[in-house]
């Protein structure tokens, strides 16, 4: 989940899905379309104006490094975006996916007892840019084709099949935890959080589902409210016991078994389809890529890899329509996954990824990682021009 926002509710909540709702198509039912439409824009105009305000502030107080007032504007900065960022999501994915790029970051600085200052100014130019275009944009206009609604249909059983096998692998390590055994609690608990990884997008846009499954410890307000893997994993890594954790673990398996039968009753968007990937990467770039995802287990790469796999999947759904008429970037983001492929091969031994500790003491081979995944990201920007 993810990412290194206060409270994920809702994180890709309409940038992937929207309910099923059987066509009507009167004159009556389209004017309340058109004017729920209109609503939503202004309010989306109404909470970029507010973010900008901010941001604007903010970047005054990185001017005269004034840590506290950074500190506070940067919180502040995720709280006005988590306010109204799904009507983002819904009318505009791929801005929705450039504010995430610029915005995580900055919040990540924030929970700092350092933050970097001149990190958060050049995230916050780029954030207070991508707020401008977002004051003047367009609704995104879906195409509709057989080539693209398969790709959707592709991508939507890769999903199901994923999350099927997360509530299976859950429900293994949810016995382990009920049975105090912690061995093989720590296998399952590896065993299964690729699943969830894959899919992290989608798992996103159902409400309050993602914070309830996969929100870490910084994420929440009253550490007694923190449920989940994350709760767990803690448990199992830093304290080293069970007692207690029963009732998190059987928490776990009825949120995973809602997760899946919600992916069943929704209707894949494709372009934003594409923005969620992107989205993933940036996030994987960006903070994922800081140690903070498994900050007690130490199994980020892992948790990056199937990030990877997860994007990889919307780019194989879409390679039909990519062939149509972008072969040639098609080509070019198949060789980039190869790339950060191969490069995260090399943090493997015997099918086993290293444990972040190790994987962070050279720092060059973390920021050409990262530099890795922000390319692919930016590639698979690009294929949104065949939606």
């Amino acid at each position: 989940m993810v990412n290194t926002k206060k409270m994920l509710v809702g994180v890709v909540s309409t940038l992937l899905f929207v309910p099923m709702l059987a066509a009507c198509g009167n004159n009556s039912d389209s004017s309340q379309s058109t004017a729920k439409a209109t609503t939503k824009q202004t309010a989306v105009q109404k909470g970029t104006q507010k973010l900008e305000n901010i941001v604007t502030d903010l970047q005054a107080a990185l001017k005269k490094q004034d840590t506290d007032k950074v500190k506070k504007l940067g919180k502040s900065v995720n709280d006005q975006w988590l306010a109204y960022e799904n009507g983002v999501r819904d009318k505009f994915p791929l801005l929705y996916a450039q504010v995430e790029k610029y915005e995580q970051p900055i919040y990540a600085q924030s929970n700092m007892n350092q933050p970097d200052v001149e990190a958060m100014k050049e995230d916050a130019g780029h954030l207070q840019n991508t707020l401008k275009q977002l004051m003047t944009a367009k609704a995104t206009q879906e195409k509709e084709s057989k080539v693209l609604n398969q790709a959707v249909a592709n991508y939507k059983k890769y999903v199901t099949a994923q999350v099927d096998k997360l509530v299976t692998t859950t429900e293994a390590f949810a016995q382990a935890v009920d049975q105090g055994n912690i061995t093989e609690a720590k296998k399952r608990y590896v065993a299964t959080r690729p699943y969830y990884e894959r899919v992290e997008p989608i798992a996103e846009s159902f409400g309050d589902l993602d914070p309830r499954i996969d929100a870490r410890i910084n994420d929440v307000d009253n550490v007694k409210n923190w449920t989940g893997f994350h709760e767990i994993e803690r448990a199992l890594y830093q304290k080293n016991t069970l007692d207690g954790q029963k009732q998190y673990a059987d928490q776990l398996v009825k949120d995973v078994k809602e997760l899946q039968a919600k992916v069943k009753t929704v209707k894949l968007k494709p372009k934003a389809m594409v923005a969620g990937a992107m989205d993933l990467l940036n996030e994987a770039a960006t903070s994922k890529i800081t140690g903070e995802e498994e900050r007690y287990s130490h199994i980020d790469l892992l948790d990056l890899q199937a990030n990877v796999d997860g994007s990889e999947a919307v780019y194989q759904a879409a390679i039909p329509a990519l062939n149509v008429s972008h072969k040639a970037l098609g080509n070019q983001i198949d060789k980039q996954f190869q790339v950060v492929d191969n490069e995260l091969l090399n943090y493997q031994k015997q099918g086993q990824f290293e444990s972040y500790t190790e994987f962070e003491k050279n720092k060059d081979q973390v920021k050409a990682l990262s530099n890795e995944l922000e390319k692919l990201s930016k590639l698979m920007a690009q294929s949104a021009d065949i939606f």
